[in-house]
Parts: C-alpha cells; structure tokens; sequence
C-alpha cells in the first residue's frame, strides 16, 4: 500500500503489552516489515528510536509495559473502521468491542489508526491501560484490556487454560455436521512469497485444538462457532483454510497465495470481491468469559455478529438452505 509523505515529523508510539523476550532491533523488524534490519539500526543510531524516552540500543531487551517511540515524516494510514464501543468497565477491566478492520496496536503502517490509539486520544488516562488478549485487524469483537500493567500477569497466566473464548465465523461451504473438534499443529510456512502466514504441519508445528459448532447453512455458506481451546498465531483461519471452508473475506487464507498478493498490490478491487465477497475477514470474537483477577467473580460477556456480517448472511435466500 502506498504511504503518501506529508511534510510533518510527528512521533509514533507503541507499548509492549505482553512479556517479551525481544531485543528493541528484532521488535521493530517483526512488527513494522517496511524497513529491514539495517534501516532500523539507523534510525536508532540517529536517535529516532528511544524507549521509554531514553537513548536506546538496537540489543536493548524490551520488557512488558515499556514504550517505543520512532519520529518520523508523517504519512496517509490506510483508512480503517474506527468505531468501538465499550462493553464492560471497572476499576481494573475495560473491555470493548472493535470493529474491523482496525489493528489493536501499530503495525506496519498503522500507527494512529489503531484501536489503542483511538482509545487513548479518548481518555488520556488510558495511557496506562494494558492489552491482554489481541484480535487480528479484520477479526471483530470483544478484546479486554487492564488498567493496571500488574494485573497483565496474573491474566496470561489464565489465559493459557482458564479463559474460553468463542468466535463466529461465516465460511464458504457447507460446512460438516459432523466435524466438532481439530486437533493439528500450526507452524509459520517457510520459503513462501507471505512471511506472515501459517500453516498446518505436522512436523515442525505446535499442538492447535479448535472445536466447531455449525450453526446454520444456506446457499453454500455455514454460519459457525469456533472454540479456541490454543492460543496460535490465525488459528481459526488456518484450520478452517485446512478443512478446506475458508472464511469469507479472509484474503490470506483463500486457499491460495495469488488472492493475498493482489490484496496487496491492488488493494480491494473487482478482483478480490468476486474471490472473497467481504472486503475483510467475516470472523468476529462473540464471547469471553474469565475469573475477575481481582474480585474473583466469573464473567461471561457476548457480543454478537455486526451488522456488516450480519447483513451478509441474512441477504443469503433462505431457499437456497441445505
């Protein structure tokens, strides 16, 4: 995509929100792909790069709630969905729903167009809030933040058997009734032209487990459920692509490497609509439900389908049902 420069430096920021065992140059490499290794290491050379308001060196390790900041010449962010909508708050929760696409966090070239950055222009104190969990740019739905970076721990530690957490997704296919559960390691894929993808594999991947739930289906499109029960990278899309139903608007995992490639090359064009109908991905968090870190109270929240999904599948003939 390209970035149109303006004539403004301005200093982009984002926090490390979970524990990380990254050096400040393999951060800025993983997270914003448009410069390589040494670009980075030049700009932190030249000083445009500090953590938390400081000097800092390419092999300086980052640790959760630390803050890097980058001055740079200003550019135009691809536009995004900029609504969210607070779903829960106390003195230590603030859980909300976004919509998509909108990045949680900066990435690549989203820096202000970013779900943290919205909240915190809306409530400065914010500043201080805490992702725990993170939803892909094109995933919707429910994300939960804290407001006190001590409490970040105790709820990853949860995370890792305690919390359920429940997506919708609208696929192509009729999906099976008779599939409930897959249990197939996911790896990145190596040596292809998409970095960021994953894959099924069954040497080199780590244990994935999704259990499904068909809901409905009509006109050679399923309305599921998909249960989580690992954390990897995509992995209610790369099971689904596996299981040969790809999601809806979902570009990466279309089944093949050409329908992403032109997403990026082109953007959203004619193409792209007739291959993956949705402009994002119809894949959208619905429930979290988790023990309250500090109270000790379990809470369940929903939130269901937007009504850019929703509309899609209701305009789907209710004659054409399976």
């Amino acid at each position: 995509m390209k970035l149109e420069p303006i004539q403004k430096e301005i200093t982009l920021r984002s926090q490390i929100s979970a524990k990380s065992s990254q050096t400040l140059l393999e951060f800025l490499v993983s997270k914003f792909k448009y410069l390589n290794a040494a670009e980075w290491e030049e700009r932190i050379a030249s000083g445009k790069v500090k953590v938390n308001d400081r000097t800092a060196s390419p092999g300086q390790p980052l640790r959760a709630g630390d803050e890097v900041a980058y001055t740079t010449n200003s550019w135009e962010e691809p536009e995004v969905n900029a609504h969210y909508r607070v779903v829960y708050e106390d003195s230590s929760l603030f859980l909300v729903s976004k919509a998509a696409p909108l990045p949680v966090y900066a990435i690549g070239a989203y820096f202000r167009n970013t779900l943290t950055h919205l909240i915190r222009g809306d409530r400065p104190e914010a500043q201080n809030y805490q992702m725990v969990h993170r939803l892909d740019s094109e995933t919707s739905g429910l994300i939960l933040f804290v407001k006190d970076k001590s409490l970040v721990a105790p709820f990853q530690k949860q995370w890792e058997g305690g919390v359920r957490k429940a997506y919708q997704a609208i696929v192509f296919g009729n999906f099976s009734a008779d599939q409930h559960r897959l249990e197939a390691p996911i790896a990145p894929i190596k040596g292809g032209p998409i970095r960021m993808k994953s894959g099924v594999d069954w040497q080199r991947g780590k244990p994935a487990v999704t259990e499904f739930e068909l809901l409905e289906t009509r006109g050679g499109f399923s309305l599921l459920e998909a249960r989580i029960l690992t954390g990897r990278t995509h992995q209610i899309r790369v099971h689904l692509e596996h299981l040969g139903y790809p999601i809806v608007g979902d570009k990466l995992y279309s089944g093949d490497d050409e329908t992403f490639l032109h997403f990026y090359e082109n953007d959203w064009d004619d193409w792209l609509k007739e291959r993956v109908i949705l402009p994002r991905a119809a894949l959208h968090a619905c429930r979290l439900e988790f023990t309250h870190v500090k109270t000790g109270e379990h809470m369940v929240f929903e939130d269901p389908l937007p009504k850019d999904l929703l509309d899609f599948w209701n305009n789907i003939p209710k004659s054409d049902c399976v």
